[in-house]
């Protein structure tokens, strides 16, 4: 299983109907899933603003899990299936980058 894979079942949580995502200026913050992201990707600091010490705990110890090495914070996909690269600078509806997400890659990207 490739670790961007891991890193996405960890990350996500198996809800495929609306995510509910919460868009904050130039970040977006998934409350079933316990992260919040930004235009450098998942955040830490973010999600503990946003979602408390718990949720960055909960995500500490899942970046640990799979190895802070290997973990590549500029990938990420949120409940409901939106997923970011930010090294394209790019939100997509799902994890197959068929459809962008205006909303999220404006939120994210400002484009």
């Amino acid at each position: 299983m490739s670790k961007t894979l891991l890193i996405t079942m960890l990350l996500t949580s198996t809800s495929l109907f609306a995510s509910g995502l919460d868009y904050k200026p130039g970040a977006i913050c998934d409350k079933k899933a316990g992260f919040c992201a930004d235009m450098q990707g998942v955040s830490v600091a973010l999600t503990k603003e946003y979602l408390g010490a718990k949720a960055e705990q909960k995500l500490m110890d899942r970046i640990n899990k799979v190895g802070a090495a290997d973990f590549d914070p500029t990938w990420f996909t949120m409940s409901g299936g939106l997923t970011c690269k930010t090294k394209e600078k790019t939100c997509w509806s799902s994890r197959y980058g068929d459809k962008v997400d205006a909303k999220a890659t404006k939120t994210l990207f400002g484009s």
